[in-house]
């Protein structure tokens, strides 16, 4: 079992720092609202601390589950950020949807002090006690990976190696093009259904047992039959990022994202529209007023 201080405990961060915790590994944990991380603590047996730079002090593993580029910088270079407490040989795993960039830019620094650092972030359905459904995206050294499976495992499953440091990252947001293309399929799908006058919930069982029947349709079910009463899964705002992130790579690398163009337009004139802290399903509460 590994030492870990874990970073971050939002709607992906606190389900995995669980499953570690049921797991058996030790942690640490942080997080900006400090209560939060103080209840987490109280409730799994795991240690609290009040800055990055506390909670990676003596850590094997540092794992990272922030919301954006902006975060995870800070977390590690900001005043009472990690970087000058790492150990020598810590192990520093992101598993943010963040730019390459960024993870390189850490990648670099970290190095610097002796360590190794992973982009490793996650893709599908997270939930204490459920890691099996999300498949983690590792990048990094191989042997570096190698070491980190054992604590990945604990969190999802494959891990699946795609090469250098960033790749993971980039991963990422390429799987995230089509999850918020799939979100804005929906939506607009859904809206026309109802508007032809057919039932939501009829709707939404043929998009379940159609072609369409994609994993993320599954699990995204409650969010588009029920919007406004189940709890926030994946902010709105967050998934325009994602796209803007993509996007931007997309430049880089000279790739055309045209359906990409799109959906983040959508998403934006959302998020105008009051929709920014509600759950992406909502896109399709921002079509039926339209």
């Amino acid at each position: 079992m590994a030492t870990i201080a874990f970073l971050g405990l939002g709607r992906m961060g606190l389900p995995m720092a669980t499953n570690l915790a049921a797991a058996g590994h030790e942690l640490t944990v942080w997080n900006r609202s400090a209560a939060k991380a103080e209840r987490f603590a109280t409730d799994h047996g795991a240690k609290f601390a009040g800055t990055p730079r506390e909670a990676v002090g003596g850590a094997a593993v540092v794992i990272t589950m922030l919301a954006a580029d902006d975060a995870l910088l800070d977390a590690y270079t900001g005043p009472d950020g990690a970087l000058p407490a790492l150990g020598a040989d810590t192990l520093c795993i992101d598993m943010s949807t963040v730019s390459p960039g960024t993870v390189q830019r850490l990648s670099a620094l970290v190095a610097d002090r002796g360590c190794t650092f992973l982009d490793a972030p996650v893709s599908g359905s997270v939930a204490a006690a459920t890691a099996a459904t999300l498949t983690i995206m590792a990048a990094g050294p191989t042997e570096a990976v190698d070491r980190a499976r054992p604590v990945l495992r604990s969190l999802g499953d494959p891990v699946i190696h795609l090469g250098d440091s960033g790749r993971g990252a980039a991963m990422k947001l390429v799987v995230n093009a089509i999850v918020h293309s799939l979100n804005g399929a929906v939506s607009e799908a859904l809206v026309l259904a109802e508007r032809c006058g057919i039932e939501r919930t009829a709707a939404y069982a043929v998009f379940l047992n159609s072609a369409i029947a994609a994993p993320f349709v599954g699990y995204r079910q409650e969010a588009f039959e029920k919007p406004g009463e189940v709890p926030v899964a994946f902010r709105l705002e967050l998934a325009a990022k994602d796209l803007r992130l993509a996007l931007a790579l997309a430049e880089q690398a000279g790739a055309a994202l045209p359906q990409t163009r799109v959906n983040l337009e959508q998403l934006e004139r959302a998020a105008a529209g009051g929709y920014a802290d509600a759950d992406e399903s909502a896109l399709a509460d921002y079509l039926r007023r339209s």
